[in-house]
């Protein structure tokens, strides 16, 4: 099987040098160093998309349990669960939901309640690496397919073995991605500012993990703050402000949330500067409004996720499984996906490519 290191879709821009601290920045999207762990399997996207392109099966009867660490709390969460119901209801499978809500103790008794029901097979997005994997050690216990999404389990960087296939986007390597594309516009010495989410929480360890990567790798730039902003635009208003009160000459703050990155605007301004021109915002998540201030130059870049791909692919793989007894083994990176190579050409949105890439959420 053919496996690669992921690469970035690179798009070339051109812009106007920014008059900013850091001398003669680059806001051209650059190509990151080989990922650290998780690594793309081309195959996987192409299999599953050839299972698309050749017509779905017809699951009727089929029972699929759809265990998910969210389902309602957010945009993100809800636009998933609505990728979900359309690829079940296009196999005529019954789907239900089992909804954790970030809560890993909420999580064991709904995968006890899922195999109590006798599903035909299961979607799994784990709250959390350590707790999931023991759930996924259940749940593969039954002998029925389960395709892991969103995030990666059981110390793995991507694709567990013994799964019937793994969709996601928020890898430790996405995020290093993210972040070595912001530092990357540094082409002198440059302050930067990073705000994160929940401490603790897997995604911030992942996010935490790549910074310190590409710290490493682009010694020019100085993190002057990194701090949590707990996904909540108010907190990283507060985070960002101290930093700048403290570090006034800072042009770079890079962001793991789009409706957090509002607060980060927000400080900038308040500090009298210009975001977009003296303070470079990088963000993630390709939400409505985040492409909205890229396509504005209010914000440099947001990096986009794709909800609704990532559970629509995974329950197209787990009617493989169902249908065929076999895995799409692998790491169905989504950065592969049509939306991207088809629209804006890579991950990263920026002012010259916002027009080709349609916000999901």
């Amino acid at each position: 099987m053919k496996s690669r290191r992921l690469a970035l879709a690179g798009v070339a821009v051109a812009i106007a040098l920014l008059a900013t601290a850091c001398s003669a920045p680059s806001n051209t999207p650059v190509s990151a160093s080989p990922a650290q762990s998780a690594v793309a399997n081309s195959d996987a996207m192409t299999a599953t998309l050839g299972y698309i392109s050749a017509g779905l099966p017809d699951m009727a009867g089929k029972k699929i349990a759809y265990i998910a660490e969210c389902a309602t709390e957010n945009t993100f969460c809800q636009t998933r669960l609505a990728g979900a119901q359309d690829a079940a209801k296009k196999i005529g499978a019954d789907l239900t939901l089992f909804n954790a809500g970030f809560d890993p103790a909420a999580q064991l008794p709904q995968v006890q309640d899922a195999i109590q029901r006798g599903f035909d097979g299961y979607v799994f997005s784990p709250v959390a690496d350590s707790s999931g994997c023991a759930e996924f050690q259940l749940l593969k216990a039954t002998g029925k397919p389960v395709v892991n999404i969103n995030s990666p389990m059981c110390g793995n960087p991507d694709f567990t073995e013994g799964t019937a296939g793994f969709v996601a986007m928020q890898t430790e390597s996405f995020f290093q991605e993210h972040i070595e594309n912001a530092f990357a516009s540094c082409t002198s010495a440059c302050k930067a500012v990073a705000v994160g989410g929940f401490v603790g929480s897997d995604l911030y360890t992942r996010w935490e993990t790549a910074i310190t990567a590409a710290k490493a790798k682009y010694p020019n730039v100085t993190v002057v703050s990194d701090q949590p902003g707990s996904f909540d635009a108010a907190t990283a208003l507060t985070v960002v402000q101290d930093a700048l009160s403290s570090n006034p000459d800072v042009s770079v703050v890079v962001s793991s949330w789009d409706d957090m990155t509002r607060g980060v605007e927000q400080a900038v301004v308040a500090a009298g500067k210009k975001p977009g021109t003296d303070v470079r915002i990088y963000s993630v998540g390709g939400t409505k409004n985040g492409v909205a201030e890229v396509a504005a130059g209010t914000w440099t870049s947001t990096s986009v996720l794709l909800p609704y791909e990532e559970s629509y692919y995974g329950v197209v793989q787990l009617a493989n499984a169902l249908k065929t007894g076999s895995a799409t083994t692998g790491f169905t990176y989504l950065a592969e996906s049509p939306v991207v190579t088809d629209g804006p050409g890579s991950i990263f949105i920026t002012t010259d490519n916002a027009s080709k890439f349609t916000p999901e959420y």
